[in-house]
């Protein structure tokens, strides 16, 4: 998202710099990424102002009006449907979608947040009760980046705790991270096992690829 917005300032740079003494010019074009864009352009006092919407959808993000908080809100999402399964002991955790969002919000949120959001579903597929904190943990990114899960806010879905048999828990878990997320190319889960108060299950997962 970074990218986008130094592309975005460049954007504005440019029709600026045409506007200067081009005050009753009629024929300025916008192009983004190289490709020409439908504006309406309009010229104040010599500068060449630009619809926000316009500019932001054609950068690819998405645009929405706050009514109640009278707000513009301006993000990027990005969606990835996938089919991870993480073991630990006789719990199983399925990972179905990871969304980069640079602009997150639920409940636990004071402002948005840019974070990686992974939808999951824990279950325990045996008779034995055990307790485990899926969202205490960490995940690594790229291989060498380790973002601590719940530091120094856990805006999680409350996932934690005891699963006894057939107990299934579905919900969110949330990580913001300080990184443009178009870097991301690889995600990893480093947790602690779940425990039957006696012994720790080790948790088995493999790396997550983002294509």
């Amino acid at each position: 998202m970074n990218k986008k917005l130094v592309a975005l300032c460049m954007v504005l740079v440019l029709i600026f710099g045409v506007g200067i003494g081009a005050y009753a010019a009629t024929d300025i074009r916008l192009f983004v990424h190289g490709k020409q864009v439908n504006a309406d352009i309009q010229i104040v006092n010599g500068l060449s102002y630009v619809p926000l919407r316009t500019v932001s959808e054609a950068l690819g993000a998405d645009v929405n009006w706050d009514e109640s908080k009278r707000t513009i809100n301006i993000k990027n999402t990005k969606t990835y449907e996938v089919e991870t399964t993480i073991w630990s002991g006789s719990l199983l955790m399925k990972i179905s979608k990871i969304t980069l969002d640079t602009a997150y919000e639920n409940s636990k949120t004071k402002n948005p947040i840019n974070a990686i959001i992974f939808d999951v579903s824990i279950e325990n597929t045996t008779y034995s009760t055990l307790e485990w904190s899926p969202t205490k943990g960490s995940i690594r990114l790229n291989y060498d980046n380790f973002i601590e899960i719940s530091n120094p806010v856990n805006y999680s879905d409350d996932l934690n705790g005891s699963f006894s048999l057939q107990t299934v828990k579905k919900g969110k878990i949330v990580v913001p991270v300080n990184m443009n997320l178009d870097d991301i190319k690889t995600i990893d889960f480093v947790l602690e096992g779940s425990t039957d108060g006696s012994k720790y299950n080790p948790v088995q997962a493999m790396p997550i690829k983002l294509k």
